[in-house]
């Protein structure tokens, strides 16, 4: 849906300007355009306007101004979503980059919980939490050096610690929000008059409400997440299959154990085309941070060197390769977790170098260059979670459902890969596409202009661009069909369409409470706020 841009739309971003001051409300035409497109949708509709607010009181006074001029308001985190989720769907929109609201604002060792700004970035909190010996349960995405908290509750989201405490939202103590018409609104016992913030429960968990909303509630200013003791001891192992279904089926018999703090498996394409996989090889600067990870300089040592020795050929040697973390507070509980995955790994998968795990959690957040192939290719994945008891019948159909489609992919240049993990008791299956394209400037800016220098010049390419859109909305219908849920929405993926109709009344009431003119990031999750006929 689409807005005529009035003469008072401009007058409302003169108001903003006085409000919270020139620096902090842009509306030049190139970094509209910017705003225009996220990792895989552009063009879209340029925003109006884009406000940068430096705390929670900016974002109260630009939503609520915004709104009462009848504008839509869009929130923005990190920048890495691939499904139009902070895309405006219409001109008269202020899109809300929450980036500087990033404060570390209560750290409590003693009652094990941190509050942190929406924007802060899951490498930022980290890197605060480390002295403390502390952690959160789900702590961060691959994409963590650019990825915010608050955009990760908003599309939920899942990697570091995932496959033993789940996703982001079993973190979550409680959140502030300003909801369309500018209250700010904080769950949880954070809520209530004279309490910390140390409980998400004691009433309705209002907190659920908001996460994984896909911005369509309200936007999040900060995050109280709960916090754990960093396990003393860590291994890795890693495992080579000959199929899918075998690597799969390890997987969830090793995700019944609770022994895999986090794991991933992909396939020889992914292996040799992502070059997130592909950095393990990346010279001294990697060797160093191996170095450092060892418990003695010499073990360090050793296992730098083995990294170096590796390299990343030997994932080329096998179809499928596994990569396991596990965790403990002891030696020997460790030896006793490691044999254990090592006896289920070992029924249908060959043990291989466990350098890609290890060089992962030697430095969890690097520049997200995966956001393009090994030869600067365009990337987008699509996700679907399902039981673990589903896994055998997923990976059959999909597997067909790719074999059949082969011409169709190569006629338009696309290259398919696959990854899978388990999340917490949920299988988690992400196929990924890659095909030549043009470079906007959001991957330029997010992997570093000098990194993509030699594809700038990469025509624009949407033929196949628009067949990856037809490719991922069929592979989106089928894991529906199959029940499988997804995480990131926002106006890519079917939602409201598959509840059931009380359920998707129930859905648009709490739309329609929160968001009575539908300017809440119009669209997203298919809400509109309107009672279904």
């Amino acid at each position: 849906m689409t807005s005529h841009v009035r003469a008072d739309d401009f007058m409302a971003v003169e108001k903003l300007r006085q409000t919270l001051g020139e620096e902090r409300v842009l509306a030049d035409q190139p970094t509209r355009d910017f705003y225009a497109n996220d990792i895989f949708w552009q063009p879209g509709i340029p925003p109006l306007a884009i406000v940068m607010p430096q705390s929670a009181e900016d974002v109260v006074a630009a939503v609520k101004l915004a709104t009462e001029e009848g504008l839509s308001v869009v929130p923005r985190g990190g920048g890495m979503s691939y499904t139009k989720g902070y895309l405006p769907d219409r001109a008269d929109s202020v899109v809300i980059d929450t980036r500087k609201i990033d404060d570390i604002i209560e750290l409590s060792a003693d009652d094990l919980y941190v509050t942190v700004g929406a924007g802060c970035t899951w490498d930022k909190l980290n890197a605060a939490l480390e002295p403390s010996g502390l952690r959160t349960g789900y702590w961060g995405p691959l994409s963590g050096v650019n990825a915010t908290i608050g955009g990760a509750l908003s599309q939920n989201s899942a990697f570091f610690g995932s496959a033993l405490n789940g996703t982001v939202a079993e973190t979550v103590l409680g959140v502030t929000v300003v909801l369309a018409d500018g209250r700010k609104v904080t769950t949880g016992s954070g809520g209530r008059t004279g309490a910390k913030p140390f409980s998400r429960y004691g009433g309705p968990d209002f907190t659920g409400i908001f996460l994984g909303d896909n911005g369509a509630f309200g936007i999040k200013v900060s995050a109280t997440l709960r916090l754990w003791p960093r396990p003393k001891e860590v291994g890795y192992l890693s495992f080579g299959f000959k199929s899918m279904l075998d690597m799969a089926l390890t997987q969830t018999e090793m995700a019944r154990t609770r022994y895999v703090a986090e794991g991933f498996g992909i396939d020889r394409n992914k292996a040799g085309h992502s070059a997130s996989v592909n950095r393990i090889s990346d010279g001294l600067k990697t060797l160093a941070n191996v170095a450092g990870a060892g418990k003695t300089m010499f073990q360090g040592l050793k296992d730098a060197a083995a990294v170096v020795a590796g390299g990343t050929s030997f994932l080329k040697a096998h179809n499928f390769t596994l990569h396991i973390v596990t965790e403990a507070d002891s030696p020997e509980a460790l030896a006793v977790k490691m044999k254990r995955l090592r006896e289920i790994g070992g029924k249908a998968g060959t043990e291989i170098e466990n350098t890609v795990p290890k060089v992962m959690r030697s430095k969890p957040f690097s520049p997200v260059r995966g956001m393009l192939g090994l030869n600067g290719e365009r990337w987008v994945p699509i996700h679907a979670v399902f039981p673990l008891s589903a896994a055998k019948q997923v990976i059959e159909v999909n597997d067909g459902f790719f074999e059949e489609r082969k011409a169709f992919m190569e006629e338009h240049g696309i290259l398919y890969s696959v990854m899978s993990m388990t999340v917490g008791n949920e299988f988690f299956l992400e196929p990924a596409f890659y095909w030549e394209d043009e470079i906007t400037p959001l991957h330029a800016k997010s992997i570093g202009e000098e990194t993509v220098r030699p594809w700038m010049n990469r025509p624009a390419n949407p033929r196949s661009r628009n067949a990856v859109a037809k490719l991922r909305r069929r592979t989106q219908e089928l894991y529906a069909s199959l029940g499988g849920v997804s995480w990131q929405v926002a106006r890519d993926y079917p939602y409201a369409e598959l509840l059931e109709p009380e359920t998707l009344s129930f859905a648009e009431s709490i739309k329609k409470a929160l968001d009575p003119s539908g300017l809440m990031n119009p669209a997203s999750l298919g809400l509109t706020g309107r009672q279904p006929d």
